[in-house]
């Protein structure tokens, strides 16, 4: 995405060659110890510029290739950064001295965030990246960058793009140290190569100059070189690993003495074994460090939380012309940038909240319509009357004995009623509820005017807006980004209220650097013209039209169609406000990498449209991407390219590095990478599959013939994700797997079953569709569910850490779309005999249900009655295949007039013989029945009983329970079941008891209607 002008928080310390950004939005900040870490935003100008998603801004007023003598050097905009922000409180700080991975790991960001003193600080950062080493030949990639951090710590953050290349990081920090922060900090993380290329004009980094005669590349490209050399082929991995070990337990022995500084420098080695042992020594020396500034008094001072919250402006609305005619309602909730799907959810949720409202305050209205773009959530009423419709209540008094006296005069009780809600003593009248009289009145509730009304609950409705994440900004309050205006106006009445220190009012914000970034709307009925005029489609499906129908334009130019995948359209949609689609080339030497590579790259890195030819169907070497308002597009063009060539050399890069193996050479290296602590690498993990496999296939009922191409598969399967390429875009899995095994010369079908493994990877996904692909896939799923469920690993309410729910939910989908019956339970116990851990039958118990919660959330989806589900899943979930078939068949079958017969046949034998006593060995005696009717119910249960065996379909089970129906009724009129004779009695308890069985490992009938 392109085309946002340049935050002015990146750029205007550095350079004017780059226009500011419009003005801000912040409501006025307040006077508080805060106030210095407000003014890392407030001084540039806004915050308004930063997103969640990439952030993009076009370096369009940027000149293309300054001349020697007035281009800033890299050296200039470290000194002219340190200039600003000491200019505006930030202390000027040094570098860690020791390696970090970024800035936000020196202890003057990560330590001294935390806690309640007041903390401005900037300092240079050189940053080592041993994964982004490319011996100097990648432009945008460095193992040893530069950033310039303003205050920091981690939270809730995003990127900030410059023609579709990350360039700065903005950050709202939530938490430092597993520690929630308050007040929330702010950081600022400059990527200084990548922004002097763009200043400079030049197409890496080792031509960027860093002072007078002096070029990036001439002092640190060697290092470049010799360094990636030493991360990529010559570092000593075990040695590294003995000396996380050792730095842990110095940490740990500083921790014991209350020192947190020198504990907090702990090297970053294979992250993702060691994430949890490094993540527990960054809290202790969180906590220590608070501790030790608490014991200290806080030198800095503390900030004040009675000043982190705006005042409330209390505004009397004027209502001076309004007439009562219905009018326009427009509520704009103005916010910085939102996550897509933010954006898509929150519109919903925004038009069911105010519709309510508006029905549950009487307030009459025409159509309601919610709208979004990533920078408003806004919902337009039609017509909304003025004012309240009224409303005659009835309200009950005291009792009638309590009311009037025996006399029938009216009591103080009566008397208060009357008055308090404002009725004469003759309009009450008398009705019995229950047992006791009351006295009731009608009472007339008046109608308030629409304003009135919404100022109360318009509040209500924007914190009742819920996000997957949310953060604060500048208060305890919750959002999914930070909300910088607040437009409501009903007519031409403003709706006064107060949110997140926000006052409501008239003004709404266009695009930045354009004519109209600020401007007032005259009249609710005026609001969508006005944005259409400021250039914003604020309409979803009307951004999606203009984006596919101009893409697909300059597709045809150059004789191609683009690939558009719904998700990536829905993301791209709402990272535009007015979108400005792009076309733009690559090299076509780059044709030569595989195309899943080339197509990943452009969609979910770069939210590229890729190009297609129309006549063969193969991939041109162009793309289309999506600019916001008016841009240079040549400049915007080339940014683009510049970008999409450097990722391409990055594949290219990891590309030939792979294919200087085997994919079988790839296998051992998955001993690096780890599963779970308790469950071994991905190694031990695949090792377990491959085990199983073969066992597994036959319970899937595949021919015993297939059974070594399986194993020959699983010995490879997932060998791939310990290749650089996978490793750098983890979506390619499989899908590089395939490639390289079809590289390699091994079988197609094994090569398709080392993809399917991975299937399906997402909603809407394809399913494994050859005997070896569904084995593997149901085989890991089943080595993964039993094995984390069994390490403690099951998901929360609000937790899934491992994808569990989607695990599950793709095992279910494998088994129903490939029709296979499978004994769920005997496959889960067969896994687990290969586990590392000891699981026991309560585990496979857990695991069953889990499944079948997610089996159930599957079939009431197709549109299922949940009743029947539940009732069939409590029988047959235990064979997700069969189970889905037979409420499938329930279903249809419920609708005939058959079906409330049958429940009802065997509900009348459950009924009675509920809570009796009856010995599970009670067998039915047919020389004890005294009347005909027990030995035809009986014998038409033996000729039942016959016809159903497990796996009948409900057709049969149908056809043969309506055998049934004359007998039992025949039964249930001419025999009483209770006889005093006991033998008797058990008899036909025993009888009924074999009746009511009959549905057993089909579908239990007691929990449907009726029954």
């Amino acid at each position: 995405m392109a085309g946002l002008a340049p935050p002015p928080l990146l750029l205007l310390p550095l350079s004017s060659s780059l226009s500011p950004a419009a003005a801000s939005h912040h409501p006025t900040s307040p006077p508080s110890r805060t106030r210095r870490r407000r003014r890392l935003l407030s001084a540039v100008a806004s915050a308004d510029g930063d997103a969640p998603s990439p952030v993009s801004v076009s370096a369009s007023a940027a000149t293309k290739g300054p001349s020697s003598s007035s281009v800033l050097t890299f050296q200039q905009a470290i000194q002219r950064l340190q200039d600003y922000w000491a200019s505006v409180g930030c202390a000027v700080m040094q570098c860690s001295n020791t390696e970090v991975g970024a800035g936000t790991m020196n202890p003057l960001t990560f330590l001294r965030v935390l806690g309640p003193e007041p903390w401005n600080v900037a300092y240079v950062e050189p940053s080592i990246r041993p994964d982004d080493s490319r011996y100097g030949d990648n432009p945008n990639r460095l193992q040893r960058h530069t950033q310039f951090q303003v205050l920091g710590a981690w939270g809730l953050g995003w990127e900030v793009w410059m023609d579709g290349m990350e360039i700065t990081q903005f950050t709202y920090f939530q938490q430092s140290g597993s520690l929630p922060l308050l007040p929330v900090s702010v950081e600022i993380t400059y990527g200084l190569e990548r922004i002097l290329m763009s200043l400079q004009g030049v197409d890496h980094f080792k031509n960027i100059q860093y002072t007078k005669g002096i070029t990036y590349g001439e002092l640190f490209l060697e290092n470049e070189k010799e360094m990636s050399a030493y991360y990529l082929e010559h570092a000593n991995v075990d040695n590294i690993q003995k000396h996380f070990d050792d730095f842990e337990e110095e940490a740990r022995s500083l921790l014991s003495l209350w020192l947190p500084i020198p504990a907090g420098f702990v090297g970053v080695t294979e992250r993702a074994r060691y994430f949890g042992r490094m993540r527990s020594l960054a809290r202790q020396c969180a906590q220590l460090w608070v501790k030790t500034r608490e014991n200290l008094g806080y030198p800095l001072g503390t900030y004040q939380e009675s000043n982190l919250i705006y005042p409330h402006v209390s505004e009397k609305p004027s209502r001076k012309g309004v007439v009562g005619q219905p009018r326009a309602f427009v509520l704009e909730i103005g916010t910085e940038e939102l996550p897509p799907h933010d954006v898509i959810e929150a519109t919903k949720q925004l038009e069911k909240s105010l519709i309510q409202i508006l029905e549950k305050r009487r307030l009459s209205h025409g159509k309601v319509r919610s709208y979004g773009t990533p920078r408003r959530l806004a919902v337009v009423v039609e017509n909304l009357n003025m004012k309240q419709m009224e409303e005659e209540i009835e309200l009950r008094g005291p009792p009638v004995a309590k009311a009037f006296d025996q006399e029938g005069r009216p009591t103080k009780a009566a008397e208060g009623f009357c008055r308090k809600n404002n009725v004469p003593i003759d309009s009450l009248y008398r009705r019995t509820d229950g047992k006791t009289e009351y006295i009731y009145a009608r009472v007339k509730e008046s109608a308030r005017f629409a304003d009135e009304v919404l100022t109360e609950d318009l509040p209500t409705i924007i914190s009742g807006i819920s996000f997957p994440k949310s953060m604060r900004w500048n208060s305890n309050i919750v959002f999914s980004r930070p909300i910088r205006w607040i437009f409501a106006l009903h007519g031409d009445l403003i709706v006064p209220f107060c949110f997140a220190g926000i006052s409501s009012g008239n003004q709404s914000c266009g695009l930045r650097n354009s004519s109209l970034a600020n401007f007032k709307v005259e009249a609710a009925e005026l609001y969508l013209h006005t944005l259409e005029k400021a250039g914003i489609l604020i309409d979803m499906q009307e951004r999606k039209q203009r984006i596919l129908h101009d893409s697909s334009i300059l597709a045809e130019g150059v004789g191609g169609d683009i690939i558009a995948p719904d998700s990536l359209v829905q993301e791209v949609i709402n990272l535009v406000e007015a979108p400005m689609p792009i076309i733009g080339q690559y090299d076509v030497s780059f044709l030569a990498l595989p195309k899943d590579v080339l197509i990943t790259v452009m969609q979910k890195h770069q939210k590229y449209f890729p190009v297609t030819s129309k006549t063969t169907g193969n991939l041109l070497p162009c793309f289309i991407t999506v600019a916001n308002g008016a841009i240079k597009e040549e400049v915007v063009r080339k940014g683009n390219e510049a970008v999409l060539r450097a990722r391409y050399e990055d594949a290219k890069f990891f590309y030939k590095m792979d294919t200087q193996k085997k994919l079988s050479e790839f296998r051992d290296q998955l001993s690096s990478i780890l599963f779970h602590e308790r469950l071994g690498t991905m190694l031990d993990k695949m090792k377990r599959v491959e085990n199983t496999v073969a066992e597994v296939a036959l319970l899937l009922g595949i021919n015993e013939k297939m059974i070594p191409a399986i194993k020959d598969a699983a010995a490879l399967a997932m060998s791939d994700l310990a290749t650089n390429i996978v490793t750098e875009f983890t979506s390619l899995a499989g899908i590089m797997a395939r490639h390289y095994a079809l590289r390699d010369g091994l079988s197609e079908q094994i090569a398709e079953a080392l993809f399917e493994i991975t299937l399906p990877r997402f909603s809407g996904d394809v399913f494994p569709k050859t005997d070896p692909g569904i084995v593997l896939a149901v085989t890991d799923r089943l080595d993964s569910l039993v094995g984390l469920f069994g390490a403690g690993c099951q998901p929360s309410s609000t937790n899934d850490p491992f994808g569990l729910r989607r695990i599950s939910y793709g095992l279910v989908q494998i088994l129903v779309e490939n029709k296979k019956n499978f004994d769920l339970t005997k496959a889960l116990t067969l896994v687990a005999e290969e586990q590392p851990i000891t699981i026991d039958s309560g585990v496979i118990d857990e695991v069953v249900q889990f499944v079948t919660r997610r089996l159930e959330q599957l079939l009431v989806d197709e549109g299922i009655n949940c009743e029947i589900v539940r009732s069939v899943l409590i029988e047959r979930a235990n064979c997700p295949y069969l189970a889905s078939q037979t409420a499938i068949e329930m279903e249809a079958f419920s609708r005939t007039e058959d079906f409330p017969k049958i429940v009802e046949a065997y509900s009348r034998p459950t009924r009675i013989i509920r809570g009796k006593e009856i010995g599970s060995a009670l067998e039915v005696d047919a020389s004890v029945f005294e009347k005909d009717e027990e030995r035809a119910l009986w014998s038409a249960y033996l000729e039942v009983a016959d016809k159903i065996h497990p796996g009948v379909d409900i057709k049969a089970f149908a056809d043969a329970s309506l055998e049934l129906l004359q007998p039992l009724e025949d039964f249930f009129t001419n025999v009483f079941v209770m006889a005093e004779d006991e033998k008797v009695r058990n008899n036909r308890l025993a009888l009924l008891t074999k009746v009511a069985s009959l549905p057993k490992g089909i579908a239990d009938l007691s929990v449907l209607p009726g029954f």
